[in-house]
């Protein structure tokens, strides 16, 4: 089925929802766990090209660039772990199937710390480039391995390069309640009449743009003016209606000891505020589905 374009969405008729206990801003905290599934030219013949550098300028492994993935396996993920914990808070992990295979010890830690799998596919796979049934087959891989590692199907998926297909095949999943593949919007919202919610994502407030090829990013400090300026302005507007807010971190990122102060100071600025209600995508999927689309 042709992938359809929708410009109009909520326009000036927002709905009339409200967050868990009365809360008006539902804060999803995203930590992409991806470092063992990125490209690799001995496993798919691309060299990863986004990192702290550039990539090698031919076609041979990148040890350097896997160095810069491997700190996030070995560091990152256990700061960023304890941190959550310390907060009591729960997030979201977009998690490669791969990077749950090459490191199992962080896998149970973050299931049993509460936090939620979200399918990111087994590796970086363009599925874009795939058939109908190549893509199908790459998901049910990445389905399968995550029950395997964690012991319960994702309910998520969020490929980064989804096809106009991709949609279409995960409701062919009855694992499936979500999807995070769009930009489009402040809240959830149906596609179609496909059965999956659309629970949008951010490609702006996300810590990817401190790498290389953007440097959008130099700082901690411009980081984190962004996503608190980005909090700011939907805290306000969600004193009228309800608002979601994304916030995306990556492990190799943010995990750094440089970026780990704007996700410290995030963090301890968004718990000051009331009317928050910070959940898994999971949860706030579920409760969208039972509270407002279901009852259409």
């Amino acid at each position: 089925m042709v992938y359809e374009r929708d410009f109009i969405g909520y326009g000036q008729n927002p709905p009339d929802v409200k967050w868990p206990d009365g809360k008006t801003l539902a804060l999803s905290l995203v930590f992409n766990y991806e470092e063992g599934g990125e490209h690799s030219y001995p496993v798919d013949g691309v060299v990863e090209s986004i990192g702290e550098f550039g990539p090698v300028d031919m076609g041979t492994r990148d040890v350097g660039m896997e160095t810069v993935y491997e700190y996030g396996q070995r560091v990152g993920i256990w700061r960023i772990l304890n941190l959550l914990k310390k907060k009591k808070v729960k997030a979201t992990f977009y998690a490669a199937a791969k990077a749950l295979e090459v490191n199992p010890a962080a896998a149970k830690m973050i299931v049993s710390d509460g936090h939620e799998i979200c399918d990111h596919g087994y590796r970086w796979t363009e599925t874009f480039k795939m058939t109908y049934e190549e893509e199908r087959e790459e998901i049910r891989k990445s389905v399968e391995t995550i029950e395997r590692i964690t012991g319960k199907k994702p309910v998520g998926f969020y490929a980064r390069e989804p096809s106009e297909n991709t949609i279409d095949i995960l409701a062919e999943f009855d694992n499936f309640i979500y999807d995070s593949d769009s930009y489009d919007d402040d809240l959830p919202h149906k596609y179609k009449n496909n059965r999956l919610l659309i629970v949008p994502y951010t490609p702006d407030a996300n810590d990817f743009h401190f790498l290389s090829p953007m440097h959008r990013f130099a700082t901690s400090s411009q980081f984190l003016e962004y996503i608190t300026n980005t909090f700011d302005v939907l805290y306000e507007e969600s004193r009228e209606v309800p608002k979601m807010m994304s916030a995306a971190f990556h492990i190799r990122v943010s995990g750094r000891p440089g970026r780990f102060p704007a996700l410290v100071k995030f963090l301890d600025y968004v718990l000051s505020k009331k009317d928050v209600w910070i959940a898994t995508r999971e949860e706030i999927a579920r409760y969208w589905l039972e509270n407002y689309e279901n009852k259409k």
